[in-house]
């Protein structure tokens, strides 16, 4: 069934190519998906048949074909050999075909680009930096981030006003341009994407005041991260749909942290375990007194082994590293012992000492005893 192109641009059989062309730009402009996103694909639909009507209609000679034989008519090779107008990409896809490769993909002729669909906001990876104790046992932050927020102003649109949105006037709202070679195999026709408005069919005569035709403003958001404990070196976190805005409804990006955990003097990693090096008196050693430890939870006390020597290690369980995130299975706590002397000590200490030496245990004088053959 024949499409009624009058109808189709609203116009009279008898219409001048001028009414033509000027109900043309107001269809266009009415039905232009980009104003129309509630019911694009209504709105894609019509913007289809509009530009092919006004393809004919506001050609004189298609006009007249469609006018004696309807839209066969318009669209008849005419007289062939140079006289024909053969699709650039149907000339190859023919000889695609015969060598079994395939018929070539081309893309649809649209007024419209990706950037005037529904689509997600950009997603953002941030690096963040996280003490020893903050990975372990897990923390939160507060963070102020630069996002891309959607103009109020222009709604997206770029231009100051709805009237400032008209229609291109190097593709007529096709978003495509055509040009015409003539060649051994008749005229071949080519499309590309129309450069003075990129595709759109549409340009901007005045851009937004607010976002000057960006569409999107940059606008400081805080947002709180809460860290679960048992995080591990370089692994991720992600925030859903709270990041950069959309595009024209669609939903926020997501925040994805990469984490990484800063080295630590005392407290010390290896897989799941903790180790530390603690000092500790001779006496401390020797008499199995009690010291203070610092723990990922605090200070604590501990009860140094009797006979301790410089070295030796105490174990306590379960108060290392998570294996897993909000897990409760934990690694090991290693406490070294590192026996240090003074380098000073009083008269009084000094005569206590050597009496202890004088009946008490000589590891020198056992050395020696037991070594003589080496003299």
């Amino acid at each position: 069934m024949n499409k009624d192109y009058y109808s189709i641009l609203e116009v009279s059989r008898s219409a001048t190519p001028e009414e033509i062309k000027k109900n043309y730009r107001r269809l266009a402009m009415k039905w232009h998906p980009d104003k129309n996103l509630n019911n694009r694909e209504e709105a894609e639909s019509k913007m289809k048949e509009i530009n092919e009507a006004y393809q004919v209609l506001g050609d004189e000679t298609k006009r007249k074909q469609y006018n004696r034989y309807g839209k066969a008519g318009a669209s008849a090779s005419g007289d062939g050999g140079f006289g024909q107008e053969i699709e650039f990409g149907d000339i190859f896809d023919d000889i695609f075909d015969i060598f079994g490769k395939g018929r070539k993909k081309r893309a649809n002729n649209t007024s419209t680009s990706n950037e005037f669909q529904v689509q997600n906001g950009a997603d953002i990876l941030i690096n963040l930096s996280l003490g020893f104790k903050e990975a372990v046992l897990g923390t939160t932050k507060k963070l102020t981030l630069e996002l891309e927020k959607s103009c109020s102003q222009c709604k997206q649109t770029g231009a100051y006003s709805s009237e400032h949105i008209v229609i291109c006037s190097s593709c007529h709202g096709s978003g495509v341009v055509v040009i015409i070679q003539r060649s051994l195999f008749g005229n071949i026709r080519t499309q590309s994407t129309c450069p003075n408005c990129r595709g759109h069919g549409l340009i901007i005569s005045k851009k937004c005041e607010v976002c000057h035709g960006r569409k999107f403003i940059k606008k400081s958001e805080i947002i709180t991260v809460k860290i679960p404990r048992g995080i591990q070196p370089g692994q991720k976190l992600s925030l859903r749909n709270i990041g950069n805005d959309g595009w024209h409804g669609g939903k926020r990006g997501d925040i994805y942290f990469e984490i990484k955990i800063e080295k630590h003097n005392y407290f010390q990693r290896k897989d799941n375990d903790i180790h530390v090096s603690v000092p500790i008196s001779f006496l401390d050693a020797i008499l199995g007194n009690s010291v203070e430890i610092i723990t990922l939870e605090g200070l604590e006390k501990v009860k140094v082994p009797t006979g301790t020597q410089n070295g030796d290690y105490l174990i306590l369980s379960q108060r290392g590293c998570y294996l897993t995130i909000n897990g409760s299975q934990r690694g090991s706590f290693y406490i070294w012992w590192q026996i240090r002397l003074p380098r000073k000590i009083s008269l009084e200490t000094t005569e206590v000492l050597k009496r202890l030496s004088e009946s008490h245990w000589n590891p020198n004088k056992e050395f020696i005893e037991k070594n003589k053959e080496l003299l």
